[in-house]
């Protein structure tokens, strides 16, 4: 455990007479740099008992909550944890973030777990080791990912609007992520707040050319948890947003994955939010806080009464959460849609926000026909297109992106760059789409657009065109299961 003579309090601790007290200290990491933490008791804990102890993370260029009545500090403290939190190096404590980078932030939060260990509040596994979870969106998603894969003192994880790649979301296939990068890297120097050189070079070039340096490129695959997710082996309860377009449902699948093939008790929700706008009906308002409850009271409190409900749950355009028993959801004959189409590229060419993919005016349209009975589009539709074309800046993108002609959304607000190739040679790119979650039925109008620009994305360089002999899309479905009840 880190001696005590390491941190430095501000607030001096309750007695061990006394009711316990929250306390605030500056605690040095394995560098020296000083982590702002604070120790927030189970609500009602006697003096002298012990209680588990949850690790409650902050967003990106956020500040650790503080006020034991309100968010979830008051959600986790009433339901009988004691709650750390604390403001991650660069944001509001000493030092400049690394985008929970292992060897960084990762060290960081071993060092307060150590802490945590030594408070006569936390309940203790064995010397040395508290009985630990963990819960926070976000940034505070991704740093769960990181501690579990590299502490086994994480009992129970629950990472919301999570990432295990900072490389792939932001820069899969090589296509900025202009949108969101724009609005992370303006976070990350706000309110004193101070970032990685690697992160403001990364900014730079990705505001004025839409690249990422090699140099740069290989940094950001060091941030987030990467391959340490395959050493998980703890509770986890994943919750991603269906219209989260920084962090999407594929990402939240990149883990889900691994930690459910190792065995380990493993829920995901789908919902609608995260990093971006819900357009759709946003279901209850406490979801989310039950089923984590839910799940902490099973894993960490260790209550086998407590039921954690179905493994797989994922909302619709109507607010209502559907269940099954994992992900994949049993498979229903999936939607299949062809067609062929002519495109011209411009840099002219935009449509939607930054945060949220809008019908285009200038698409190659492709008609998805309606299934015969009511059912579900859950799951990673798939993409084939066989093209030629022309244009200055041979080497651009384009997007794909699934539209729903009644309502004029796109589905999830969601569009995945192609990488293509405009040298007037016959080509076939091949990809997965973003991860829908979308109620389909007879006479239901879907829609596949394959637009030159959207503004999720750094904007198009070429000037040309494009066709597409053979546009083959598969969107998965299944029949609609049990609806959610906690």
């Amino acid at each position: 455990a880190l001696p005590l003579a390491a941190a430095l309090p501000l607030a001096a601790p309750a007695h061990a007479d006394d009711a316990p007290a929250p306390r605030t200290v500056k605690l040095a990491s394995f560098d020296g740099v000083r982590i702002t933490t604070n120790f927030f008791p189970a609500r009602g804990l006697a003096a002298g008992a012990k209680a588990p102890t949850v690790l409650l993370g902050h967003g990106w260029g956020g500040r650790a909550e503080t006020d034991p009545a309100k968010g979830q500090l008051a959600l986790l403290t009433s339901a009988g944890y004691n709650v750390v939190t604390w403001n991650a190096r660069g944001f509001g404590s000493e030092g400049a973030a690394n985008v929970d980078t292992p060897a960084v932030e990762g060290r960081d939060v071993m060092k307060i777990i150590d802490w945590t260990a030594a408070q006569p509040e936390a309940a203790l596994d064995r010397p040395g080791d508290p009985r630990l979870g963990m819960a926070g969106g976000s940034y505070g998603g991704g740093i769960q990912l990181v501690a579990a894969g590299m502490d086994r003192r994480v009992d129970v994880i629950t990472p919301t609007i999570a990432f295990q790649s900072v490389e792939r979301s932001l820069y899969r296939d090589e296509v900025y992520r202009a949108g969101w990068g724009t609005l992370l890297c303006l976070g990350g120097v706000v309110n004193g707040n101070r970032v990685a050189g690697k992160v403001l070079e990364g900014c730079a070039s990705g505001a004025l050319t839409g690249t990422l340096s090699p140099s740069v490129q290989k940094w950001f695959m060091q941030a987030g948890a990467g391959a340490l997710v395959d050493r998980i082996r703890v509770p986890t309860l994943v919750m991603q947003g269906t219209v989260d377009t920084l962090f999407t449902l594929r990402e939240g699948l990149s883990f889900y994955r691994p930690i459910k093939a190792h065995g380990a008790p493993v829920k995901m929700i789908w919902f609608c939010g995260g990093h971006g706008t819900c357009s759709t009906k946003p279901g209850t308002s406490d979801h989310l806080a039950k089923a984590t409850l839910a799940w902490l009271a099973r894993y960490l409190k260790r209550d086998a009464s407590v039921d954690t409900g179905a493994g797989f749950e994922y909302i619709d355009q109507d607010g209502v959460y559907r269940t099954a028993a994992s992900y994949p959801a049993p498979a229903d004959a999936p939607l299949r849609a062809s067609g062929k189409g002519h495109l011209n590229l411009s840099p002219l060419d935009n449509s939607g926000t930054a945060q949220v993919a809008q019908p285009a005016k200038n698409a190659l349209t492709v008609a998805i026909p309606s299934p015969k009975a009511d059912g579900q589009a859950v799951g990673v539709p798939h993409l084939r297109v066989t093209y030629q074309g022309r244009a200055l800046h041979a080497r651009t993108a384009v997007y794909a992106q699934i539209v729903d002609l009644d309502t004029g959304l796109v589905v999830g607000n969601q569009a995945t760059p192609l990488p293509i190739t405009l040298d007037g040679r016959r080509r076939t790119v091949d990809r997965d789409l973003e991860a829908v979650s979308w109620k389909v039925g007879p006479g239901h109008r879907l829609a596949l657009q394959i637009t030159p620009g959207t503004a999720l994305f750094t904007s198009q360089k070429a000037l040309g065109w494009m066709d597409a002999a053979k546009v083959a899309l598969t969107v998965p479905t299944v029949r609609p299961g049990a609806v959610a009840d906690y």
